[in-house]
């Protein structure tokens, strides 16, 4: 008997939510019921109409016509749409996961932060987790491995430098809201305020692949420890980002400095292989979904028993 699917909703038709939907369509745990957009000739939902149940070009209106036929959606539109989705689909129980840095749901790095033991379960209310941001995803394990070994941080860094051909108008439109995303992460990991997030979209031909570089002020540490700690991390990481590579281990440039850089190479999934961006920041996504599901379940029959 073959495994019963998990229907979902993808809203966003751009360059996250296509890459996102050609990876679900491919899972096994995972239908996608609906990709929506808000133009008929939109490419993603060009591409993809004959993959889903519903290709819909009338955003969430349209979706709300088919509110039963799915348990949940992710939504790769903006920050300042996401907010309307969620009041509205929170209503009808719908879980979500959140690929905008509207800074709405509980913020989840996979192997850092939302464990399934961790995630906020209960049969009346549907949850919404973030993925806060690219540059969080890929220098959030660089600073918790730094960040436990080490002794009073006082100031972080976080720069990243993406492909221009990656990042699309959504984007572009939200980079106020991304720099104020990853900034909290970081001060979520490691209670320092003084944090500083840097992102670059880089013209260059041919396009860099991602990279992410953190530098980060300490009076103390143990270097030997805090190489060993990252790898750990990067090795479960690869797991679900199979191209986060560590390029540039932890070293100090400078007295009481750490840095260390990671490079992120796509999956070509949908996008280039140089859109690794948007290739970790949708990986943590479906991994996010894979383990509040399991969550869920755990908890049903948890409840069963008692």
């Amino acid at each position: 008997m073959s495994k019963q699917r998990t229907k979902v909703a993808i809203i966003g038709t751009g360059n996250i939510g296509s890459d996102l939907c050609a990876r679900l369509i491919q899972s096994r745990e995972f239908e996608v019921v609906a990709f929506v957009g808000r133009r008929p000739d939109s490419p993603g939902l060009v591409k993809f109409q004959d993959n889903v149940t519903y290709s819909i070009s009338k955003g969430i209106d349209g979706l709300l016509e088919i509110i039963d036929e799915f348990e949940g959606f992710f939504d790769a539109t903006s920050a300042f749409e996401h907010l309307k989705h969620w009041e509205i689909l929170k209503q009808h129980k719908k879980w979500a996961i959140d690929l905008t840095p509207s800074k709405i749901g509980t913020p989840m790095v996979p192997e850092l932060i939302g464990q399934s033991d961790k995630f906020e379960i209960n049969g009346t209310e549907c949850m919404n987790y973030s993925m806060v941001t690219c540059g969080g995803q890929s220098s959030a394990p660089l600073v918790h491995a730094i960040y436990k070994h080490s002794v009073s941080i006082s100031d972080i860094e976080v720069s990243s430098s993406i492909a221009s051909k990656s990042a699309g108008p959504a984007t572009r439109l939200n980079i106020d809201e991304y720099i104020e995303s990853t900034e909290n992460l970081v001060k979520l990991i490691t209670n320092c305020n003084s944090v500083k997030s840097i992102l670059v979209l880089n013209p260059a031909e041919p396009p860099i692949m991602m990279r992410t570089t953190v530098q980060v002020k300490v009076a103390d540490y143990d270097l030997s420890a805090i190489k060993q700690e990252l790898k750990s991390i990067v090795d479960k990481v690869k797991r679900y980002v199979p191209g986060y590579e560590v390029v540039v281990e932890p070293y100090s440039p400078s007295k009481n400095v750490i840095s260390a850089t990671v490079k992120v190479s796509g999956a070509g999934y949908f996008l280039p292989t140089y859109a690794g961006n948007l290739d970790i920041i949708n990986a943590a996504a479906i991994e996010t979904a894979r383990r509040y599901i399991l969550a869920k379940k755990e908890f049903s029959q948890l409840e069963k028993k008692l």
